[in-house]
């Protein structure tokens, strides 16, 4: 009798957590979609000052708002125009991270290669 109740909690604990982590995958997955073309308001940056307040940066049609958002209200600390976006990196072929540690570590094969 204690073996099937144990067997029935431990279904259900399984099922609860199947929950817990199928809501975190959604909430990601709904929350970090693109904007429709028709949106006009974009989060920039968003950064904690106390345990309930933060600053956040909202860009709306080429205006950054920076506002401090507290549980009660939001309030505009500041307006400025939205810098240019910043030029895409080069990428010059041959120069990438998995190249030139592909050659360190063949590199340093070669060394302790000698030594022994």
């Amino acid at each position: 009798m204690n073996l099937a109740l144990l067997g029935k909690t431990s279904l259900a604990l399984v099922v609860v957590l199947v929950c817990v982590l199928g809501c975190g995958w959604l909430a990601r997955r709904v929350g970090t979609r693109p904007l429709s073309p028709g949106k006009l308001l974009r989060v920039v940056s968003s950064t904690g000052v106390g345990q309930r307040e933060k600053v956040v940066i909202v860009e709306v049609r080429g205006q950054w708002l920076v506002l401090g958002v507290t549980p009660q209200q939001v309030t505009a600390l500041a307006q400025m125009d939205a810098p240019e976006p910043e030029p895409e990196a080069v990428v010059v072929p041959g120069d990438n991270f998995s190249e030139r540690l592909a050659m360190a570590l063949k590199h340093n094969f070669k060394r302790k290669g000698r030594s022994s």
